[in-house]
């Protein structure tokens, strides 16, 4: 709030927000919860310092009390006797705890935050690959909490409702993803599967930065065999039958040339929603992202495990101390590199021998050797030509 002008007498009060300066009028105000004036009643950023008064999730539903729920923040942090939407614990935006059919559950809310809708406009823009912002929260063991827009290309692929591997959006219309995602499963059909892209958190909705969508395609490898070929194409379809729409939290990962290659040591980054170590029992509920280097294959076969399934489909990329890895949960997920400001999908997450294990590196499907089949299954001829690729 910047300015509050009126009398508790007139009970009648105009707050100036910092963002657009637009007016609220507060009527038959109340002693009683004057406190809420006292610091931010628009939304910046993600909303941890929001004191405002919306009381309903995003999807219309009722808050409840904070204190009529079992939770861990302190009043200093927003919570407490009311049922106004907050957030205590730093997410994309404040939220609160809404019951549904006998069911407690969070939902976000909408507080006038400065973000872009993903409604497409009469003139969608047009794609271009590799572009992100880069934005990460909290610190964790083996990576960073971070939110889409750092990996705007993330999928996230659900069977029966029930989440099941990454992937990465190669065009507004297919995701890319591996194939051993679907060979475990007996039952998995394209019309059983959805496919979420702007998606921050697994448990959560955020509709104004998700996009759903169908899958009316699945075309697994013909060649698959012990992770061999792992490599997958969901062709995906939107309610209204178009395709993904760019926004800040939807946009394609470049493709890079036929058979190129990156030197040991670079560095690339690797997201998902998978388990945060092989002992834990649940993936991720908010996505991770980190960093790995790139191995050559000579070191990647140090291991006799390796040696025998190691081929030349695959490359190998492990965190510098070991304690960063892809683990269950991220499979079908990207490996991406930077080069000249642009991100580039090198590899598809595939196995490996434990998680952030020393000496057992995290083992990919190596795309460049996938451009024509990619082509040839897609039509996509123009995007994995890697034309945006620097030239040497």
């Amino acid at each position: 709030v910047v300015s509050l002008e009126g009398s508790i007498y007139d009970q009648a009060y105009t707050c100036d927000c910092a963002a657009g300066k637009s007016q609220i009028q507060l009527k038959f105000f109340q002693l009683s919860v004057l406190h809420l004036s006292s610091t931010v009643s628009c939304q910046s950023g993600d909303g941890s310092s929001y004191r405002g008064t919306v009381r309903r999730s995003i999807n219309g539903n009722r808050c409840l009390n904070w204190n009529r729920v079992n939770h861990p923040w302190d009043t200093y942090n927003g919570v407490g006797n009311h049922k106004y939407c907050r957030n205590p614990n730093q997410r994309l935006k404040p939220w609160c705890y809404v019951r549904e059919e006998g069911r407690i559950f969070k939902e976000f809310c909408s507080t006038s935050a400065l973000t872009p809708s993903v409604k497409p406009t009469s003139s969608p823009p047009p794609f271009t690959c590799g572009e992100r912002h880069e934005r990460k929260i909290n610190k964790i063991v083996g990576g960073s909490f971070t939110t889409v827009e750092s990996q705007p290309w993330i999928s996230a692929i659900f069977l029966k409702k029930r989440f099941l591997c990454g992937g990465s959006l190669i065009s507004p219309c297919w995701v890319l993803t591996a194939t051993h995602c679907f060979s475990d499963e007996i039952d998995a059909k394209a019309e059983d599967l959805t496919v979420f892209l702007g998606k921050s958190a697994i448990n959560d909705t955020d509709a104004e930065r998700e996009q759903k969508f169908t899958v009316e395609k699945m075309i697994i490898h013909p060649k698959y065999n012990n992770f061999n070929n792992d490599i997958a194409l969901l062709k995906i379809r939107g309610a209204k039958g178009g395709c993904a729409v760019k926004t800040p939290s939807v946009r394609t990962v470049c493709l890079p040339p036929l058979h190129t290659q990156l030197p040991p040591g670079f560095k690339c980054s690797i997201a998902g929603f998978g388990k945060e170590s092989s002992e834990s029992w649940q993936y991720s509920q908010i996505l991770k992202q980190a960093d790995v280097n790139l191995m050559s294959s000579t070191e990647c076969k140090r291991e006799p495990n390796y040696q025998l399934m190691l081929t030349e489909n695959m490359l190998c990329a492990a965190g510098p101390d070991w304690s960063t890895d892809s683990c269950q949960g991220d499979s079908g997920g990207p490996l991406v590199c930077e080069t000249s400001g642009r991100m580039f999908l090198f590899g598809v997450v595939s196995w490996g021998d434990g998680c952030a294990s020393k000496d057992m590196p995290g083992v990919y499907t190596k795309l460049t050797n996938y451009n024509k089949w990619i082509a040839e299954e897609t039509g996509l001829s123009e995007y994995t030509k890697g034309l945006m690729y620097p030239l040497k």
